[in-house]
Order: C-alpha cells, then structure tokens, then sequence
C-alpha cells in the first residue's frame, strides 16, 4: 500500500533528550516525546522523485480501484474501524506518547475516528445520481458522480488520527487513490496508520504516504498533473501558500485552517455549566484545537461573578503528565508551540492585559522534562489586543467584558477567522439572532465550541476555509467526486 521505497521506514533510537526544537535535522526527520524530550523515531526524508514515484504509483493502483463497486469499498472501512476499535487502548497511548494528549482524549480520538470509519462506509451505499425527466421525447436523461482520480491530503499534528481519517475514508469511498502527507510530529501514528491499512486489505499504493518537506510536496503535487485535488487542515498561512502553489494549474483545493473561536456568556446563562464547557472546549489538548475556545465575552452585569468561577473551575484542572488518571491537561505538542505560547503571553501583558491565572508554572520533576504549559486566563483584554485577533493554539484564555449583545456581535466577528463559536443563554430569541448573524460555519448554544458529529458538516468561513466544500457529513464527499451528465436516444 505504501511505496516500497527505504526512505520510508523509521528507525527507532533510544530516548535522547538532545532534540527539542526542531523536527528536521538534515535529511531526516524525528519523533519526539513532548511530555519528556525523548527522541522516539528517526524518519529520512523522501526526495523528489521519490515523491513522483509515490504518485505515480497511487495514480496506477487508482485504475482498478475506481472499478471496486462503492459499497464493497465501504466494507474495506469497516474492517479498519474494527481493527481500530480492537486495539483502541494501545492506538490512544501511541497518541498520548507522540503528540502529549492526555490518555483518555487519546483513546477518544481512536473512538471517534472509528465513527468516521463506520459513517463513511454507508457512504458506499449512498453514491447515488439522478433521474432527470427530458423534455424531448425519447430521451433518457441522468447524473452519476465519479472518483476524481488522485488526490493529495495534508494533515496536522494535533488530531493525528482522526483528521486523516475524516479525508481518506471519503476520498476512498468515492473510489479515489491517495498521496498522504502527514505532520512531522505525528509520523510513528501515521506509518502505524499505514500498516492497518495493509492489514486490512486496502490494495497495495491505493494510499501512499510522504515523510518529506512540506514545501517540497506542494511543488510537487503543484506540477504532477495526476494530482487532482489536494486537501489541507493547518494554519491559515501555511494553507493560503499551498494554495497560491496549487491556483495556476486550477488543482481543486479544500482548506480547513485557524480559529478564533468566542464564546458569549449572557446575563441569564448557567455559569457553572459554562466554566466546564470553557476548560472543555479551551483546555483539552492543552487547547491545541482549531475550534478551540479563546475569548470569553461576558456581560458586565455578571463578570466578577462569572470571572471568580472560571478561577475556581481553573483551580480544579489538573496540569500533569499525560499517562496519569488524574491529569486533565498535558504537554504541547514541541519546543515551538512552547516558545510560540509564551510569546503571546508577554505580548498579552505588554499591551496591558492583566494575567489573573497561570502566572507559575509547574515546578515539580515530571514538568522539567517536557513541554508543560500551565493555562491563562487574562482579564482587561480588548478586542484590539494581538491575544485577541491571533490564533495562539495554546492553552490561553481572554475574558473580554461587554454590555451590549449588538456591539458583542460585533467585536465577535471583527476577526478574519470563522470557524466555531459557542453562547450561553437560556433565551431563545437571543440563541437564533446569534446563530443567524454569528460569522462562523459551527454555532453552539450551550455547548463547547469543540463539539461535532462524524455525520454532520464542518468548516469554517472567511480566512478560516479555502473552496467552500465542507467536511465530514455527507458533504465530505462532494469533494472527491465529479458529476456526469448522461443523455440517452432510446
């Protein structure tokens, strides 16, 4: 299933704690444990034409899969999701130990990917066209949808798992071959990911997977003409680059980038209810999500109030390694993100931003090894603040006080983000003014901006998405397919 080619084996190395802030070191890559800086894996990296190879070798094995009928490409999911769900413990501490979630999210993560799998197969069932009256006589008129050929995705580190399996499981269902480019933080899940497939039965190169440089995979599929569409979740920069890259040969492109995300805590809302769903939605994956919350619009009438809980509910949440039963938050993912949070933290307090929580940082032994971050809560934030407008995946709070639910709107919409948004009220004249003018493609009312359904659309507007096909749902697959239109003379 993946090319044979020696560059795309690991080499396990025995835990060193000399590399913390780089993934690259010359030609290969490396694994890193973020709760303890342990190097897990050595990857080289994969050249050009090795790259070339890749996808010619899926745009091959693409011929005779587009002919496996849907529904039995859909079985091949389920036998995945099986799999999975067998080994969903050692699946999630593999996630816990590569990327610092704790080890409960991780088994979650092995949990929902498993109902992508599951949704998508019925997919299989539901690659229907239509039937269309002509109105000349003795004509037969009908739609049919057909696989696109070879698509290339672009996948993060954050969710390893499932965000890879919210793109491949429709792709493959549409009867598409597949060219994967995995986070470098994330590569021992993603060749593990790699042998489950083959295991499964998923014919050999219908999926093939980069370990090479992202730049360098953008050109390529940029160029490659069998390359046909090209997925991508990560930032708003890097992904608005890939698709310049990809715009002069008119490659289809999906992106799925940043989040700014708010959520509006009202007069009459559940404060208590509201604090969890805060440090759910916030603080999960030390807030390394996209639909992450980070501002925290309060109406005046009730902020000490509601800022005195959320300090209570913070005081509740465990920081700790991620193996630990009783953690709630673990490490960030790598040097970077740890140097990226902390810089928003200064930047937040010189633009006058007053850190309530989160000042110390842990200075037990088991936080000296790893990337541990404590969470923040900042009051006095603005609007105007960076802490405000910038995307910090992090575990960073900013609580930003209003008295008018229109200039609240506003100020909430005064990103160039759209992704998730969430408030807390129990009026429900004021819960669908908020849903039908809030700029973002998820909407929660009283929820976590995190939630979603395997069976239910998600994107995001404005500089959040690229291509305006939604993921997840059956919308997902109108991304991989085309549509034909039959005339007939009978």
């Amino acid at each position: 299933m993946m090319n044979s080619s020696s560059s795309c084996k690991y080499i396990l190395t025995s835990g060193r704690d000399d590399m913390t802030s780089t993934f690259m070191q010359q030609e290969k890559l490396v694994s890193i444990n973020p709760s303890t800086k342990q190097v897990l894996a050595e990857f080289p990296l994969m050249n050009k034409v090795e790259i070339e190879e890749s996808i010619a070798a899926a745009a091959a094995a693409q011929k005779n899969w587009r002919k496996v009928p849907a529904p039995v490409r859909g079985e091949l999911l389920l036998k995945i999701a099986q799999l999975l769900e067998d080994r969903a413990e050692e699946w999630g501490l593999l996630v816990t130990t590569e990327v610092g979630k704790c080890l409960r999210d991780g088994v979650a993560e092995i949990h929902r990917s498993i109902s992508f799998l599951r949704f998508f197969a019925g997919e299989g069932y539901r690659m229907t066209g239509e039937t269309i009256p002509s109105r000349q006589a003795g004509v037969f008129a009908y739609t049919k949808q057909q696989p696109l050929g070879t698509v290339g995705v672009i996948t993060p580190w954050n969710v390893p798992l499932a965000i890879p399996i919210w793109k491949m499981a429709p792709a493959l269902v549409a009867g598409n071959s597949i060219v994967w480019k995995p986070a470098p933080q994330s590569l021992m899940i993603s060749q593990k990911f790699m042998s489950l497939l083959e295991e499964a039965g998923v014919p050999k190169n219908v999926v093939t997977m980069l370990i090479a440089d992202g730049p360098l995979v953008s050109e390529t599929f940029a160029a490659d003409e069998q390359i046909k569409a090209v997925t991508f979740t990560g930032s708003t920069r890097t992904g608005q680059t890939i698709h310049q890259v990809l715009a002069p040969r008119g490659v289809r492109f999906q992106a799925e980038m940043g989040g700014k995300n708010p959520f509006i805590i009202m007069p009459d809302a559940d404060i208590k209810q509201a604090c969890l769903d805060i440090v759910s939605g916030g603080l999960l994956d030390a807030g390394q999500r996209c639909t992450a919350t980070s501002r925290i619009f309060v109406h005046d009438s009730i902020y000490e109030t509601f800022r005195d809980h959320m300090i209570a509910t913070l005081n509740n949440v465990t920081l700790g390694l991620p193996t630990d039963e009783s953690s709630i938050i673990g490490p960030v993912v790598d040097q970077r993100q740890y140097d990226t949070i902390r810089s928003y933290v200064e930047i937040a307090k010189s633009e006058g931003a007053t850190l309530i929580y989160g000042e110390d940082e842990p200075e037990e032994e088991w936080a000296q090894g790893g990337f541990f971050i404590k969470p923040k809560l900042f009051d006095h934030v603005t609007q105007q603040m960076t802490i405000a407008n910038e995307e910090i995946f992090g575990p960073v709070l900013a609580l930003i006080q209003f008295s008018d639910f229109e200039d609240c709107l506003k100020q909430s919409n005064a990103i160039e983000y759209g992704l998730s948004s969430t408030i807390y009220t129990r009026d429900i004249a004021t819960a669908m003014k908020y849903t039908d003018e809030i700029e973002s493609g998820l909407v929660h009312i009283n929820m976590p901006s995190t939630y979603s359904e395997p069976h239910m659309p998600f994107g995001g507007i404005k500089a959040t998405g690229i291509g305006g096909f939604r993921e997840q749902g059956s919308h997902a697959i109108k991304f991989f397919t085309e549509w034909k239109t039959v005339y007939v003379r009978t």
